[in-house]
């Protein structure tokens, strides 16, 4: 059985339907890469499943259970946010621990989940400090492993690279690489650049006006597009090399 099951998902804001009927099936440890141009209804995806948005119809089953409307608290999902999410008024340890808080975990147990999750994402010694003094890239560290302490059953990231500066993007995702790979649950990851669907080398689907247009490997999308779109989408400058 899929570790996630979407089944028939309709969902939008108010009297506009930004997804309609929308099927998606993964596996324990399995990467999507979920690309799009903006307005295609990735990030409305994402709240759906999380559980902002309440779809219009339709069903989300998550290791065989109906989560489709159960609260955000009790899905057990992890979440990084475009801009991290992170409270500029807490330490790092803080931000890391903010969830298990949340779920009434122990304060010694609080304390070791953030050690864990500190050498996780190679920022030990850095529990104290104010996020406001860190980089891009150490504020992604931390919100990754915020969403991480609490031992999601699935996790969504929408466009995690977008707000890190090209000189230290490689870095970064290739560290980010190496962590979804100890990772035995079912990731998403939202992104319009087609390297990031190159560089993680999962599964890709596209999103086209609220529907998966087509999903394959990177390869097989670009050498076999159902449409010229897609094609465009995944090699951009294609007609200008």
């Amino acid at each position: 059985m899929a570790c996630l099951l979407l089944q028939g998902i309709t969902a939008g804001y108010e009297n506009s339907v930004v997804i309609e009927n929308l099927d998606l099936e993964l596996n324990p440890g399995e990467i999507l890469v979920l690309m799009g141009v903006s307005g295609s209804g990735k990030t409305t995806l994402l709240k759906t499943i999380l559980g902002i948005i309440n779809p219009i119809s339709g069903s989300i089953l998550l290791d065989n259970k109906d989560i489709t409307r159960l609260p955000i608290e009790q899905r057990n999902i992890g979440y990084l946010p475009q801009q991290y999410g992170l409270f500029p008024h807490l330490c790092v340890a803080d931000n890391i621990s903010y969830g298990l808080r949340i779920r009434s975990v122990s304060g010694e147990e609080q304390r070791q989940i953030v050690v864990a999750m500190l050498k996780l994402v190679g920022l030990q010694g850095y529990e104290n400090k104010s996020v406001l003094e860190l980089s891009g890239g150490q504020q992604q560290r931390v919100g990754l492993a915020r969403a991480l302490a609490v031992k999601p059953n699935l996790f969504l990231l929408d466009e995690p690279l977008s707000n890190i500066d090209q000189v230290t993007k490689s870095g970064v995702a290739a560290d980010m690489k190496k962590l979804f790979a100890t990772l035995n649950i079912p990731i998403i990851l939202v992104t319009h650049q087609y390297e990031d669907a190159q560089f993680f080398n999962a599964k890709v689907a596209v999103m086209v006006q609220g529907s998966i247009e087509q999903t394959g490997s990177y390869k097989d999308l670009v050498e076999n597009p159902k449409t010229p779109f897609i094609k465009k989408l995944l090699t951009p400058f294609a007609d200008t090399v």
